[in-house]
């Protein structure tokens, strides 16, 4: 199995998205510090600070321009965030700037007229009233969860009422006098809404809570502020008197508060996104890299255990790549034997200790690894005293270190068929990422493993039934030496259909006293199939030889057995009808490679005549060859996984088997002898393909019968 690579990332959790960044202010302290404003500025206007009318007008201008900034940031960010109750605190506004700016232009100071809409000084006044209410009125809609729907409705008829107070189209009482004092119904209007103004203020407060988002906690400060306006209003009873000079500076300040907070709160997030985008950029990032190196440690997984062949590679691979993956020094896969003990197959971070100890652990005993596998559920222990609660007999065994334990069964098809065992000598935190990712590999191996056990079995099987139908003892039968060899090819990456037995045949079937009939064949493909087909060609041919053992007639039973088992079976065959006494044989191949023929002298030649195709093909006659056979002859039959190579192909080994039979066959050596060292010289430790070589010398009558049992290499 190949060596796997080190592996040295950790788990690390993929958390989900980091909240964005929320700037809250500490709503009731912004309002003490407004209420403190407000009287520090009475206090200082007390003092008989005077200003000139033309101010007035000056202020009073200020405060719309700021309310027109403000309702675009607002704007902006209701829609945003989709806010109702911003947007419903938007709506008032709106009215608000709209009678603010009917307000300006009706002013005495700016237009004696009273504007374009000729408004009236009554008409004056109750727009003042109007631009105070609105906010107040939108801020409590929205508080309240007034529908969405009605928000723009409610905002055309706030316009329109402005416009028609404007234009002097509702009747008024007298709200200020010639004087510019204010009279009873303007003081009272004042007061109400006054009182207005505080329950809409109170329930906005009460949904936004303490800490509020800043630009809700902003249009609360506004609220008070302009509250605090209209009380100092109603209490100077006039212009131009010092608490009224107040009160206009508190509806400056209103607006110029609200849309420099509005202002702050923006910036503040602009440079918080900006801090938290990079932020979070760089997280994804190490997430994205921890991601895509988990991604490529578990395709390593899947191709180490690809690669694993026993349950034994495929248990050691699979506790080597958790060990790498978590981080968790020791792992062990454990599953049961025969007999009901344990067995560790596969195991990292530690010696041989655990695999001893566990063939003497019973199934049954009150162990992580038993219980996990007969409830099928797993176990993750974050602690050494849950370890130890929970078993308590670990005390004696090579987990009695363990701080922290996890098992999770291996679950193939609803049935448990092992456990994986992860522990450490310190605390772990068993997180849903790192559970999740054991649970995964745990999976993987669970397949993996069910794959190798089948393939296990297969093989066996295939083994069983191919070991009962090769012969196990070659005639004995004078002036004939025979010896034989078989090796199935090994299990590996490039043989995997059914373990290391294939279709390979061979036998000997002595015909009558002067004639024996030898035969190497290869079923092509491997498993349970090739050899079955395997055994059917074999009986076929034995009972051929006892009604017409020629070559042609046993080539075309063979082919009609072919074509009855499966049409996409490939068969070849080379058959060879010895006669002892005539000292010739008559040859017959489907397909095969040529036997060789090793003279007296030392010569070797390819047998190439009485060639066909293989058996299945179509064939309108088989052909047979007649040679000649002189005692002392060696007669070579081989399948071709004796000479085939996958990166040379046939024609250096057919040469290498020609120069080691020639070489062999002078130094005398009988033909059992001469069979291990052909072995030994052609075949190597990594075949992946069956491999059959029978040998034949004619001695002659005087030689002593050297029949040999089958032998597998």
């Amino acid at each position: 199995m190949p060596e796997m690579a080190a592996r040295t990332v950790r788990v690390e959790d993929l958390d989900s998205r980091t909240p964005s960044p929320v700037r809250a202010l500490d709503l009731y302290a912004v309002l003490a510090a407004a209420a403190l404003a407000c009287v520090v500025c009475v206090g200082a206007l007390l003092t008989g600070v005077a200003l000139a009318p033309g101010a007035a007008a000056a202020a009073v201008a200020a405060a719309p321009v700021c309310a027109a900034f403000a309702l675009a940031l607002l704007w902006q960010r209701s829609r945003g965030e989709a806010d109702d109750g911003l947007a419903w605190f938007t709506a008032g506004l709106t009215v608000a700037l709209a009678a603010m700016a009917l307000h300006l232009v009706a002013l005495p100071e700016v237009s004696p007229g009273g504007g374009p809409l000729r408004t009236g000084t009554q008409s004056w006044s109750a727009l003042f009233l109007l631009f105070h209410l609105a906010p107040g009125l939108g801020a409590a809609g929205g508080a309240l969860g007034a529908p969405a729907r009605w928000r723009w409705p409610a905002t055309g008829a706030g316009v329109l009422v402005a416009l028609l107070v404007a234009g002097d189209r509702l009747p008024l009482p007298v709200l200020t006098r010639s004087d510019g004092t204010f009279t009873a119904a303007r003081l009272v209007g004042e007061w109400v809404v006054v009182a207005v103004m505080v329950a809409c203020a109170g329930v906005w407060v009460l949904r936004v809570g303490r800490t509020p988002q800043a630009v809700r906690g902003w249009v609360a400060v506004a609220l008070s502020l302009a509250t605090y306006d209209l009380v100092l209003d109603a209490l100077a009873g006039a212009r131009f008197t010092p608490l009224w000079w107040g009160s206009l500076s508190l509806l400056v300040a209103t607006y110029a508060v609200l849309a420099l907070g509005l202002l702050r709160a923006a910036l503040n997030q602009l440079r918080d996104l900006e801090t938290y985008t990079s932020a979070e950029l760089g997280r994804r990032e190490g997430q994205l890299s921890t991601a895509l190196t988990r991604t490529r440690q578990l395709l390593r997984c899947s191709e180490d255990l690809a690669q694993a062949v026993t349950p034994e590679e495929v248990a050691t691979a699979l506790a080597a790549d958790i060990a790498a993956m978590t981080g968790l020094p020791r792992v062990a896969i454990v599953a049961e034997q025969e007999g009901g003990r344990l067995v560790a197959l596969g195991t990292a971070g530690h010696g041989g200790e655990l695999a001893a100890w566990a063939h003497r652990v019973d199934w049954a005993a009150p162990l992580p690894a038993p219980r996990s596998l007969l409830s099928g559920e797993s176990v993750f222990l974050p602690t050494g005293q849950d370890v130890h609660e929970r078993f308590p007999d670990l005390a004696d065994t090579p987990l009695s270190t363990a701080q922290a334990l996890a098992a999770l069964p291996l679950v193939v098809r609803g049935e448990p068929i092992a456990v994986v065992v992860v522990w450490d000598v310190a605390p772990v935190d068993w997180t849903p990422t790192r559970r999740e990712l054991l649970a995964g590999l745990a999976a993987q191996g669970g397949q993996a493993l069910a794959r190798a056990r089948a393939f296990e079995e297969a093989t066996a099987a295939a083994t069983a039934l191919q070991t009962s139908l090769l012969p196990s003892v070659l005639p004995q039968r004078a002036g004939l030496a025979l010896a034989v060899r078989y090796a199935p090819g090994l299990p590996g990456p490039g043989n995997r259909s059914g373990g290391g037995v294939g279709g390979d045949w061979y036998d000997c079937v002595e015909v009558d006293d002067h004639r024996v009939a030898l035969v190497v064949g290869d079923v092509m493909g491997k498993g349970l199939h090739a050899a079955a087909v395997m055994g059917q060609m074999r009986t076929t041919v034995r009972a051929l030889t006892a009604i017409d053992p020629s070559p042609r007639v046993v080539l075309a039973a063979l082919d009609r057995v072919t074509r009855d088992v499966s049409d996409d079976v490939i068969t070849t065959v080379a058959y060879v009808l010895l006669d002892t006494d005539a000292g010739s044989a008559q040859v017959g191949r489907a397909g095969h490679l040529p036997p060789l023929l090793v003279g007296p002298d030392g010569s070797v030649r390819a047998l190439e005549a009485g060639g066909s195709p293989p058996l299945g093909a179509p064939v309108q006659e088989w052909a047979q060859s007649e040679v000649e056979v002189p005692a002392g002859s060696l007669l070579v039959l081989y399948s071709a996984g004796l000479v085939e190579s996958r990166r040379t192909g046939l024609e250096p080994g057919l040469g290498d088997l020609a120069d080691a039979v020639a070489a062999l066959a002078a130094t005398g050596a009988d033909v059992d002898r001469m069979a291990g060292a052909v072995m030994d010289r052609l075949v190597g430790a990594e075949r992946d393909d069956d491999v059959t070589l029978l040998l034949v010398r004619l001695a002659g009558a005087s030689l002593p019968a050297q029949g040999a049992p089958a032998s597998a290499g």
